[in-house]
């Protein structure tokens, strides 16, 4: 009877022993996945592009303003933390310095170019040289004609860039030359006289 008893109770001790083991494997948790960090950092990518769309590439035609000669294209291109403005601009007094700016406005319909609005600037800066001390963003170095009154442009303009819409687009504002030499000093656009020449900046075609 004893020896019935112990055999009885030792069954019943593996059959729980089984169960238990069942049980532990059961409750082994499901491997997860980490949030997907793919995902996320491909939405904050495009957040991050999201209006930083621009042109590498503008063009200029200066068309003369009544009464006056001046023509000239222009080609500007990103160039580091600004752009590059290079070209020729003709029908310039032989010999002569003429004021040559961004304006804030790219108008050029008024006969005399007043269309295009003040020299284009983002801040309350006053007018200047280009080279040092404050001045506008639009404010560029004279243009230096030769004797048959043609002038060969190179020339930087720092902080300036093309398209995107931030502080400094210069695209669709306006390219003005001016009558006569612009001083740097006498505000707010250096005395340097009528415009005698308008264009506005167009992104490159092709």
């Amino acid at each position: 009877m004893r020896r019935g008893l112990s055999w009885l109770l030792c069954g019943g001790a593996l059959v729980l022993s089984g169960c238990a083991s069942g049980g532990s494997s059961a409750q082994e948790p499901a491997t997860s996945a980490e949030p997907g960090t793919g995902m996320e950092s491909e939405a904050e990518t495009e957040s991050a592009t999201e209006g930083q769309a621009g042109a590498e590439r503008a063009t200029v035609a200066l068309q003369p303003t009544e009464g006056h000669q001046t023509s000239g294209q222009l080609q500007i291109e990103v160039d580091g933390d600004g752009v590059r403005v290079t070209g020729t601009v003709e029908g310039l007094t032989p010999g002569g310095k003429h004021g040559f700016h961004i304006h804030a406005v790219g108008d050029c319909s008024a006969p005399d170019a007043s269309s295009a609005g003040p020299h284009y600037t983002v801040g309350e800066e006053p007018h200047g040289h280009p080279g040092h001390g404050e001045h506008h963003l639009g404010d560029m170095k004279n243009l230096e004609a030769d004797d048959t009154g043609r002038a060969t442009v190179d020339q930087k303009v720092a902080g300036a860039t093309l398209g995107g819409g931030s502080p400094g687009d210069i695209l669709g504002k306006a390219v003005v030359v001016h009558q006569a030499e612009d001083d740097y000093a006498t505000q707010p656009a250096g005395a340097s006289g009528a415009r005698i020449a308008c264009g506005v900046i167009q992104p490159a075609q092709g």
